[in-house]
């Protein structure tokens, strides 16, 4: 499915607002809001969009370490790997990648102590070769609005 304006202004505007109604957003890309429902429910329908969410902020709710985890494995220990992370309360982000690291997540611990046990506990697993922390600094990237999509668009 290819984007155009329109399909990327109704992207955007509900990464940064889920709750958006779709008279503003007919408004904003001067069509009609029969126009907005239809192309919202074809992006739901090719799975560009899957759901709708909110998003917390993490350092108000008092945990205040995110971390980058990259992981190397041994040869056909990602899937079991990645499995266990999806379990651990911490992880936001797990995925298999190419490169130096197997294994690329990002986590979320209330202290640093937390961080330290999380990284232990990936350590212990079976395959598991090493594990690479870095601490964020802050979270510019955390929300999806942040997330380029119009290289998406087909020319």
């Amino acid at each position: 499915m290819s984007l155009d304006s329109t399909d990327i202004t109704i992207i955007r505007m509900l990464q940064k607002n889920a709750r958006t109604n779709y008279t503003d957003i007919a408004k904003v890309c001067d069509v009609s809001v029969d126009t907005i429902i239809k192309r919202y429910q074809k992006l739901m329908d090719e799975r560009m969009v899957r759901q709708s969410t909110i998003l917390l902020n993490p350092r108000k709710i008092e945990n205040n370490v995110i971390a980058n985890l990259n992981i190397e494995v041994q040869p056909g220990n990602t899937e079991k790997i990645l499995k266990f992370l999806r379990k651990q309360a911490e992880i936001l982000f797990a995925t298999s990648c190419m490169g130096e690291y197997n294994i690329f997540a990002i986590s979320l611990s209330g202290s640093m102590e937390d961080m330290n046990r999380l990284k232990e506990r990936i350590q212990g697993q079976d395959g598991v070769i090493e594990t690479q922390t870095s601490i964020w600094i802050d979270q510019y990237l955390l929300c999806p609005q942040n997330f380029e999509i119009e290289q998406l668009k087909e020319e």
